[in-house]
This record gives structure tokens, C-alpha cells and sequence, in this order.
């Protein structure tokens, strides 16, 4: 099955660890080392709704996510589950 619709921009809830007041921004999207510590917050932290929905945009929107952290998720992770999901479409 083809689809031309791609996922929104996640709803956020101001619950999420990249929403918080003073967080840094380059937890998420700075060196690979500082990124570490936003995809651990994303991981432990984050609503599991958000997680999805930041996660369908970060995979429909990949130019758009660039190697930001996104669900937990790398760049290297989400190339991955499009690949996977690719394979799973045309099985």
C-alpha cells in the first residue's frame, strides 16, 4: 500500500524533556556526545504518545529531522526503520 500522507508535527504537551524550561537544545541536536543525553531523556522522560508522533514525523520528514535526536532515535536509527519499513510495503 502507497500513501502520499506524511505524519504531522507532533502534538506537544510541554511534558516532554525537550519542552522543558532551561532545557538545552543541544542535548538534541548538537554533537553526537551531547545528543547522548537528549536521547536518554527522550527514552526515560518522554510521554509515550509524543514518542510515536515524534517519531512518524522524524521518519515521514527525514531532511527536516536531519541527525537530530527524535523519539530516542538517531539519524543512523531511523535510515534503518525506513529501510525496514521499505521491505515490510513491498512484501
Amino acid at each position: 500500500m502507497t500513501t502520499t500522507d506524511l505524519a504531522p508535527w507532533p502534538r506537544l504537551t510541554g511534558s516532554e524533556p525537550c519542552q522543558a524550561p532551561g532545557a538545552d537544545p543541544k542535548a538534541w541536536t548538537g554533537a553526537p556526545k551531547q545528543r547522548e543525553e537528549g536521547q536518554l531523556a527522550c527514552l526515560l522522560e518522554c510521554p509515550e504518545t509524543t514518542r510515536t508522533q515524534c517519531l512518524a514525523w522524524a521518519l515521514d520528514h527525514p531532511t527536516h529531522a536531519g541527525s537530530a535526536i527524535w523519539a530516542g532515535t538517531t539519524c543512523s536509527d531511523r535510515r534503518r526503520l525506513r529501510a525496514e519499513r521499505s521491505t515490510a510495503a513491498t512484501a
